[in-house]
């Protein structure tokens, strides 16, 4: 059957491209498998000595297309995986004329006894032959017949990225699913991959656990379209539609794997969470065989087409867009004979506006526009795309939701948004997906999937817009808490003012600072007089302290004071404050005002939409706030606020420049204000509710400072006294600064003060207390 001068092919190691492992010595493995006709070889560095079966696993763990299942010279088997998709494989046996066919080792062009048991040394040559395509001959007359095989062996390629290495089960996400079965928290998907069809349930329960047969059974009972055959084992499951019916390929067996693993069918138990796939064989992909005595060969599948997200069924009672009559809206908005319904369904509330033109038809942006300049509820933000709509009443905000996008009918019909026409009698409608009932869903390969919804929340008509916001008004109103700067409950007035400037024009990047006043101008008691104030311009601030804390008291415990000339022009700027001059926790603000025309140079803001921003009143009128509102802050001691920080509001409703409240609102108030006197215009912060530590200077004292005012130091002269050796300095806070030690009997000291800031501090010697001022 062979002659001697038979001679395995092999391959020069020159040749080799793909090479696995290091060291000094090298050897060659080649497999030769036999449908096609093909060998493959790979190059391996190694030091010392390792055995074959080592060379074999550290290639098949470098390289995703090769791979064993078992011993090979043990009934296993080597793969591997072509570029078309094509799996190399044991041809399965009894395939040859010896009636049976298995994996032959060769080490160097003889069989290798112990396979890949053999120990490899540098330049060997390790080959797996499929024995039913190597050539045999008896060299020794003994009927042992050795093998060849002739095939040149081709160098394996280095993976590239355009390799298919891997086929994976597809697989859909819960928020993707249409149709669900069942109620509770739990929930699990439960897909069924036909021969050339994907589709997917949603079922929810409430139990830990949850059987395959309850699931089916529940799935079948509410989807009239679902039927199956089981007794212990799935006969089979059929989905008709149209007159189509799905089943499984004729021959084929059904599978069940749960979270991507074999599992017992019938008999699986799962929890929440889970991915449960039923699947014909005809739709797989076979990624892996096995071969058993007395059974056969066996694959194992991948199923990578596209899960469908099965849809609503049709019913007798099908879900319908709501709608309203026109004699139902009590707001309109505008005038002419033609008239339309403006509706806007958020994702649990949908209103409904009326709109009346002359015209034969109008744009959907002109519309609302038109809503949003007299109805100060609404606003939107976008041109050409809606980004969001907004309904605010109550403080309360209506907006798109999170990672949702809106979407626009004209009379039922997805239309092309704000540069929509209509006419008279039309419904125009934006929704945010999350009001809606998915009906039907269609893939867009590279976008991905697109549903059409149905919107049959109950439509409620806007009522009369308010005429003035839900906060107090100006000065002299019903409710008004403004604090004339006269007023007796003022307590102190800040002693210490820092201003870091603004521009005249924050949109303009070569505007210059805004220079009006000094930082002197918010120190002390403010007054009605306009003159009397230091400009912050576009988002300046100025940070105040104090001679005492301000503490949380009873009612309002601080106001501050902006020079406005009248009730309406409001310059508008938000308060922080902090109890260690480091971190600072601003008041949330609220700005109800319409954002949609931005408010000019000297326009009106009506003090009736704005709320914990200070300059809400004309000038001599301090806007009050109330530290309680803050007392769950981090890291700020209500009780003990030593800086107040007041930031400028920058006007502007376009997003690139302006101010956002604390409910993401911008804030609209008179932009640009260019002059030297731009921006809020700071009069004065007044103390209603103050900490005095307990540090009371005394009036007549055996104690005497000099200088004071000190700079780099002061001398302190004291009668002399046994029983007192230390003197304590304090800052305004009542904290501990510095402490000097007083020798017994003496009769005065030196105090360093050069490395103090500028400020008050109490200088405290046994019962005695003296005010230090430091100022370099």
């Amino acid at each position: 059957t062979g002659t001697t001068d038979t001679v395995d092919a092999t391959i020069d190691t020159s040749d080799i491209v793909f090479w696995v492992g290091n060291g000094t010595n090298r050897a060659v493995l080649i497999v030769n498998w036999g449908n096609p006709d093909t060998a493959f070889a790979w190059g391996f560095r190694f030091n010392g000595t390792v055995t074959a079966q080592t060379m074999v696993d550290s290639i098949a763990a470098a390289d995703p297309r090769f791979w064993t299942v078992g011993t090979p010279s043990y009934n296993g088997d080597i793969h591997y995986i072509l570029n078309n998709g094509d799996t190399l494989g044991l041809i399965p046996g009894p395939s040859t004329a010896d009636g049976y066919n298995f994996w032959w080792a060769n080490l160097n062009g003889v069989s290798a006894g112990s396979g890949s048991g053999e120990s490899l040394h540098n330049g060997d040559v390790f080959k797996y032959g499929d024995y039913s395509v190597g050539i045999g001959w008896d060299p020794m007359g003994t009927y042992f017949l050795e093998r060849a095989w002739l095939k040149t062996p081709t160098p394996a390629p280095l993976p590239t990225p355009t390799d298919t290495t891997t086929v994976e089960d597809a697989t859909i996400d819960t928020a993707d699913i249409l149709y669900w079965v069942g109620t509770g928290s739990n929930k699990l998907t439960f897909v069924v991959n036909w021969a050339d069809t994907a589709l997917a349930w949603g079922y929810r329960f409430n139990t830990e656990s949850v059987s395959m047969p309850t699931v089916l059974n529940d799935l079948a009972a509410a989807d009239p379209r679902l039927t199956f055959g089981a007794t212990g084992m799935l006969d089979d499951i059929w989905f008709v539609e149209d007159n189509d019916t799905l089943k499984i390929t004729p021959g084929n067996y059904w599978e069940h794997s749960l979270n991507g693993y074999m599992s017992a069918g019938m008999g699986t138990t799962m929890h929440n969470g889970d991915f449960s796939r039923w699947a014909d064989p005809a739709g797989g992909v076979a990624v892996d065989s096995f071969y058993y005595d007395g059974w056969g060969w066996f694959y194992t599948y991948a199923y990578p087409a596209t899960i469908y997200p099965v849809s609503i069924p049709s019913s007798d009672d099908p879900v319908v867009d709501a709608t309203i009559d026109t004699n139902d809206i009590l707001y309109w908005v505008g005038t002419g004979a033609n008239k339309l319904t403006f509706v806007v369904n958020w994702a649990d509330t949908a209103l409904a506006w009326g709109y009346r033109f002359d015209a034969d038809s109008v744009l959907l942006s002109t519309v609302m526009d038109h809503i949003a300049e007299v109805d100060p509820r609404f606003r939107y933000t976008g041109t050409s795309m809606v980004s969001d709509i907004n309904f605010i009443t109550n403080g309360d905000t209506l907006g798109i939701t999170p990672g949702n996008w809106w979407s626009h009918y004209l009379n039922g019909t997805t239309s092309a948004g704000m540069i929509q026409w209509m006419h008279n009698d039309d419904f125009s409608r934006w929704a945010d997906p999350a009001a809606g009932v998915a009906v039907d869903s269609f893939y867009y390969d590279g976008w991905g999937w697109s549903y059409t919804y149905v919107y049959p929340q109950r439509i409620h008509s806007v009522s009369d817009p308010i005429t003035e916001g839900p906060f107090c008004g100006i000065v002299g109103t019903e409710g008004c808490e403004a604090i004339n700067y006269t007023d007796n409950r003022i307590k102190a007035w800040a002693t210490g003012c820092t201003v870091v400037r603004g521009s005249r024009n924050v949109s303009d990047p070569d505007a210059a600072p805004v220079d009006y006043g000094t930082e002197d101008a918010g120190v002390g008691p403010a007054s009605d007089n306009t003159m009397n104030a230091v400009s912050l311009g576009d988002g300046g601030m100025a940070t105040l302290t104090f001679e005492y804390p301000i503490t949380n008291g009873e009612g309002y415990d601080f106001a501050v004071y902006e020079n406005s000339f009248d009730d309406y022009f409001l310059e508008l700027a938000f308060v922080e404050v902090s109890s260690d001059g480091e971190t600072f926790v601003r008041f949330p603000a609220t700005s109800l005002t319409q954002t949609h025309t931005q408010i000019g140079s000297y326009g009106q803001v009506d003090a009736t939409f704005i709320n914990n921003l200070a300059g809400k009143y004309r000038v001599g009128w301090g806007t009050p706030f109330d530290l309680e509102e803050l007392r769950d802050s981090a890291n700020l001691d209500i009780n003990n606020i030593t800086h107040v920080r007041i930031i400028d509001v920058v006007g502007s409703i376009d997003p690139q420049y302006g101010s956002y409240d604390a409910f993401g609102h911008l804030v609209n108030d008179p932009f640009p204000t260019v002059s030297r006197s731009g921006g809020f215009d700071l009069e004065g912060v007044c103390v209603l509710n103050q900490n005095i530590t307990g540090i009371e200077e005394v009036s007549e004292s055996s104690m005497k400072l000099y200088p004071n005012p000190a700079n780099n130091k002061a001398r302190l002269t004291i009668a002399p006294q046994a029983n007192r050796n230390e003197a304590v300095l304090y800052d305004v806070t009542g904290r501990k600064v510095v402490a000097y030690t007083v020798e017994a009997g003496a009769t005065g000291i030196e105090l360093n003060t050069s490395t103090l800031a500028n400020g008050v501090y109490m200088l405290r010697l046994g019962s005695e207390v003296m005010k230090l001022i430091v100022k370099h």
